[in-house]
């Protein structure tokens, strides 16, 4: 009986023994399966790491210090007047203009001319209508907007007179100022889209 007794207890010893061992390799294996794949790659990761790609096919909008703003000309007809102004990148990479441009009448004071309103016009009566659309700007690209306005005037009407126009790129903060006389003898000046290149 003694016998029989150690016997058992050597087969319930040997069975627990064998029992954490085969715990131990378990988790072991579920710890290397962990493992391998903590360490297999994210695939939305390696599409982070490729901000050049997004970058190249969706330029950054342009900001008022890299461009440059200028008059490229004038028309006349029927009492309405138009002037063609065009925005240059002078940065070294693409940038995004959409919209409409800022645009202020400022008296000598620098201040903006009273009785003179300002209206966004998909077109005037020199430019056919059209829609904003988003223009990139290559380095050295222009994009160019129309404002038109009417300077008949009635007998002993004195109009408002600018010295002086703001403008201000769209979406953007910062503006340029330009000197220039405009007689918006109507109380009302159109400002257009900008568009790629230059309005002809």
């Amino acid at each position: 009986m003694k016998s029989f007794s150690k016997v058992h207890r050597l087969l319930a010893t040997c069975s627990a023994s064998t029992f954490l061992i085969l715990i131990a390799l378990t988790i072991g294996c579920a710890n290397s399966s962990l493992a391998t794949r903590q360490q297999q790659p994210n695939p939305a990761t390696r599409e982070r790491s490729s901000p050049q790609t997004n970058v190249a096919s969706n330029p950054a909008r342009c900001q008022t210090e890299q461009l440059s703003v200028r008059k490229v000309s004038g028309d006349a007809g029927v009492g309405n007047v138009a002037i063609i102004y065009a925005f240059t990148n002078n940065g070294s990479s693409p940038c995004n203009l959409y919209g409409y441009p800022g645009f202020a009448l400022l008296n000598s004071k620098n201040q903006p001319l009273k009785g003179v309103r300002v209206i966004r016009s998909q077109g005037t009566y020199f430019l056919t209508k059209q829609s904003p659309q988003k223009v990139t700007l290559a380095p050295g690209g222009q994009a160019s907007f129309e404002i038109a306005y009417n300077h008949t005037r009635d007998v002993g009407q004195s109009c408002p007179t600018s010295v002086k126009v703001q403008i201000t790129p769209p979406n953007a903060y910062h503006h340029f100022t330009l000197p220039e006389k405009i007689n918006a003898c109507t109380g009302q000046v159109r400002v257009t889209p900008v568009q790629a290149g230059i309005i002809q």
